[in-house]
C-alpha cells in the first residue's frame, strides 16, 4: 500500500513542482512538506490538506485515505483538568497525553451569557488528532 509520503511525493511530481514551488504554490511550510515526504508526519491537519488536494486537483479524501488511522484513546478528566489548567497558566512545552508529541496551545478570552470575561483553554497536538476545544 501506498504511503501518504509516497503520495504526496508522487503527485508533487506528477504536477511538475519542486518541492520548494509546492511551498510556495499552497503557502505551507517547506519543512512542514519535508515532514510530510519523509514520512515524519502520517496525519495531516485539515487546512494542510485542503491546500494540497486544491494543488493536486483531488478531493482532500483522496488524501486522506493514504493518512494513519488513530485510535482513539479515553484520557481521564483528571489528565484534561490538569492540562488546561497548565494551559491557563501559560506554560510551555506541553506535551500531548496521546503521543507525547508537542501541543499547540492558547488561551481564548469569551464571554459567558452574562458578559463575563472568561479564559477558555484550547489546545491541538502537532501530530495526532488530539485537541481541546470547549465553547
Amino acid at each position: 500500500m501506498t504511503s501518504l509520503a509516497e503520495f504526496i511525493q508522487t503527485q508533487r511530481e506528477k504536477a511538475g513542482f519542486s518541492i520548494y514551488g509546492l511551498a510556495d504554490r499552497t503557502s505551507i511550510d517547506i519543512s512542514v512538506l519535508e515532514d510530510i515526504e519523509s514520512g515524519k508526519d502520517l496525519f495531516l491537519p485539515v487546512t494542510v490538506r485542503q491546500k494540497l488536494a486544491r494543488v493536486f486537483k483531488c478531493s482532500p479524501n483522496e488524501i486522506k485515505k493514504y493518512e494513519r488511522n488513530y485510535e482513539f484513546q479515553i484520557i481521564t478528566d483528571e489528565v484534561l483538568d490538569d492540562l488546561k489548567s497548565r494551559i491557563l497558566k501559560h506554560e510551555t512545552n506541553l506535551k500531548c497525553p496521546i503521543c507525547g508529541e508537542p501541543l499547540i496551545t492558547r488561551v481564548a478570552k469569551m464571554y459567558d451569557l452574562e458578559d463575563n470575561l472568561i479564559s477558555v483553554p484550547k489546545a491541538h497536538c502537532t501530530k495526532c488528532v488530539f485537541q481541546i476545544k470547549e465553547t
